[in-house]
């Protein structure tokens, strides 16, 4: 009798050898113990084994197949043909950077007969620039990135930019892992050797600034514990796959995370300010701390800020002024004088003797108010500033919030980190300091820190992205109410070359990328399928649909519209509210020829491209983005403004290449560009019969350019298809 899948994997992992934990669901005694925890898989010691590569036989190019194939042996699985060379092509490129390979791209790789020729495509992808925008983006759902700020008051992050290319070019430097989390969690705060590294480094701070936060009306303490929380929630999930802000009310009911713990890092991240009181829409408010940039930005910041506080007497005095000159010229000597009582700079100095000519005080006068006016309707600029937190004046422990309440105050925790991953989980914080610079580091620190499931953690995230799903599918939770890991073995040595490659994630991907796991097909298999539906045991490769930024990329870059160049702000055309209440003026754009990564993320107004879909939730972690096949995504790709023109533009760069005049050698130029393939001779004689009978119609119908029309339609056509929105 077989097995079902579930059945079968854990009598896998137990033949493994791997010391797993089922979830308990509660059924320990105290769940939230952080020492009875420390048995659970996820925190137990990376595996040092490694399965002898002899098992698994000649399929295997490296150890990832030698695990991958021992577990489908196990189960009297075999693993799928490798795919065809022009599926994997298109595979790598839109893994790696996001956008599909150009035609001479894929023939170059085709037509290269060293053993070496996939290696060599996989750096070359590996080293541009695309990468970094391609696998920034991954890193930017962890980090909840948005351009305003949701909720009540969607106020505009003018600023949040500077934090999202930062991202890109860290991930494009391949920034050691263990750097790039210290520069995110205390950036601010690492010593410099210049200004721009100072300025770089406090920019990736911004990754504790960038969340949704409520604004109206909220009591400070309540709001400064609320940020904490946000903080907390983000920090457990991104880093540590743990939901942590269960344990905000009470000792969380799952995981071994006591309520003191999330009180300990409260303390670290409640000493932490991400706030500032600012002038914005006539009015002090509380809005996300802006620091300025470069070595005169405090200068040029304090002189901005001050500027707007002052507006409000600016236009008072204006008033005043214009009055004063009004009475001048009146001659209305009674109420010049009365004015002057109550508003003495709003009369020049020579306007306020008596003694010269009328005429000359008028002028004198008239002086004032033109520059008045004239310093009201020239604001000034917007220096280059960021998002960026820093210490408060005195930091200090945090007290347990009885209920989970802001204002109900229970014992006093010391700073510190989760017991369940920590020898020491109270560190010695310098005093004046937060502790954020402790936790950055205690966050990979493999020997008494949390390093070892940090390592967990991103290997099976790369290997979601890179395989359709991860080694743990519920990729944001390993405690006990996640999932099991399906190659246990395998993760903890992905975790561990992860580590001895000095946290290279570019290292990760390039050794999961050249497996031949990796490159196995979509093909089906019935025997497979009736063992393990779910694809658990990798017997085939994830079909998965193109993501909405690949998506529209793709089309832009097929049609010739893509610019590949590097963007700022995308925003800078919006209010202080990137959506205000009633009727709004200015809405975000997204007709920018570039990249999608750069596109404003408006939370509470996404592109509908990202709506439909399944682009992250921007006001929270997203790991896993949801995939869904909805209508909604078909009529959208009949209808937008968006495709129709990238069609269009196809269209008349097909027909202006004055190297192919025959409608069918077009056809085979419209497949190679759009889905990296040539025609069957089916396809081509539909499409074929297709754009004559279209362009007969249209040149009856006295439509313009029938010719255009037609193979925009064509082009349209197989933008809509499977083949284009799917990897195989």
């Amino acid at each position: 009798m077989r097995f079902r899948v579930k059945n079968r994997i854990l009598l896998g992992l137990a033949c493994a050898g791997a010391v797993m934990a089922a979830p308990s669901h509660g059924a320990d005694p105290n769940p939230s113990d952080p020492v009875v925890g420390r048995s659970h898989w996820a925190f137990q010691p990376l595996a040092e084994r490694h399965r002898d590569g002899a098992v698994a036989g000649d399929w295997s190019r490296s150890p990832i197949d030698d695990f991958v194939l021992a577990r489908l042996r196990f189960a009297d699985l075999q693993p799928a043909v490798d795919a065809q060379p022009r599926t994997l092509i298109r595979r790598i490129y839109f893994q790696l950077i996001g956008l599909p390979p150009t035609p001479e791209q894929v023939r170059s790789f085709l037509e290269d007969r060293r053993p070496d020729a996939l290696e060599r495509i996989v750096d070359v992808l590996l080293g541009s620039p695309q990468f970094g925008e391609r696998w920034g983006r991954h890193w930017l759902d962890l980090a909840r990135y948005a351009d305003s700020n949701g909720l009540d008051e969607n106020f505009l992050f003018r600023e949040a930019w500077r934090y999202r290319n930062w991202v890109v070019a860290a991930v494009n430097a391949n920034m050691p892992f263990d750097r790039f989390v210290l520069e995110q969690i205390a950036g601010d705060a690492l010593p410099f050797d210049s200004i721009e590294q100072r300025d770089h480094q406090r920019i990736a701070a911004g990754f504790l600034v960038v969340g949704a936060k409520v604004l109206l009306g909220n009591d400070a303490k309540k709001q400064r514990m609320e940020v904490a929380d946000e903080q907390i929630d983000t920090i457990g999930r991104t880093f540590l796959g743990l939901t942590l802000g269960c344990a905000r009310c009470h000792d969380h009911k799952f995981e071994p995370v006591p309520r003191t713990d999330y009180y300990s890092l409260a303390g670290i991240l409640t000493s932490t300010q991400v706030m500032e009181q600012r002038y914005m829409l006539g009015e002090q408010r509380v809005m996300e701390r802006l620091v300025g940039l470069g070595p005169d930005g405090d200068a040029l910041d304090a002189s901005y800020e001050k500027y707007w506080i002052e507006v409000p007497k600016l236009k008072e005095r204006s008033k005043h002024a214009k009055s004063a000159l009004e009475l001048l010229e009146k001659r209305d000597a009674d109420g010049l004088k009365a004015l002057l009582e109550k508003h003495p700079d709003a009369v020049s100095e020579f306007a306020r003797d008596p003694a010269p000519p009328i005429e000359k005080r008028v002028e004198s006068q008239k002086s004032l108010l033109t520059e008045l006016t004239e310093t009201l309707a020239k604001p000034p600029k917007i220096p280059p500033r960021a998002m960026i937190p820093t210490d408060v004046d005195v930091p200090a422990d945090e007290a347990i919030r009885l209920a989970g309440e802001f204002d109900r105050l229970g014992e006093r925790v010391p700073r510190g980190f989760l017991q369940v991953v920590s020898k020491s989980p109270r560190p010695k914080i310098p005093d004046g300091k937060s502790g954020r610079m402790e936790l950055g580091r205690w966050m990979a620190d493999v020997e008494n820190g949390a390093g070892q499931l940090t390592a967990r953690i991103l290997v099976n995230r790369i290997w979601h992205h890179l395989m359709g799903r991860g080694i743990v599918r519920t990729v944001d939770n390993f405690g006990r109410t996640g999932e099991l890991p399906s190659h246990p073995e395998l993760l903890d040595y992905l975790a561990r070359e992860l580590i001895n490659s000095g946290w290279s994630v570019k290292a990760v991907v390039r050794k999961i990328v050249l497996s031949r796991t990796f490159a196995m097909s979509s093909a089906y298999s019935s025997k497979a399928h009736n063992i393990d539906p779910e694809n658990s045991l990798l017997w085939r490769a994830h079909r998965r649909r193109l993501d909405p930024e690949a998506l529209r990329d793709a089309m832009l870059s097929a049609s010739g519209q893509l610019d590949l160049s590097a963007m700022d702000s995308t925003v800078w055309y919006l209010g202080d509210q990137a959506t205000a209440v009633g009727k709004n003026e200015v809405r975000r754009r997204t007709d920018f020829p570039c990249r999608t990564v750069y596109l404003p993320v408006i939370r509470n107004d996404l592109p509908e491209l990202f709506q439909v879909f399944d682009f992250a939730d921007p006001h929270s972690t997203t790991g896993a983005r949801p995939q869904t096949t909805a209508a909604t995504q078909g009529l959208f790709m009949l209808n937008d403004r968006m495709v129709m023109d990238a069609a269009e533009t196809l269209a008349r760069r097909i027909l202006a290449n004055d190297r192919i005049h025959a409608a069918d050698a077009r056809i085979d130029g419209m497949f190679d560009l759009i889905l990296n393939t040539s025609p069957t001779d089916e396809e081509r004689d539909t499409f074929l019969s297709f754009v004559q009978k279209s362009e007969k119609r249209l040149t009856e119908e006295n439509v313009m350019e029938p010719a255009v029309r037609a193979w925009s339609m064509a082009c349209h056509a197989i933008f809509s298809m499977s083949r284009f929105q799917f990897l195989e």
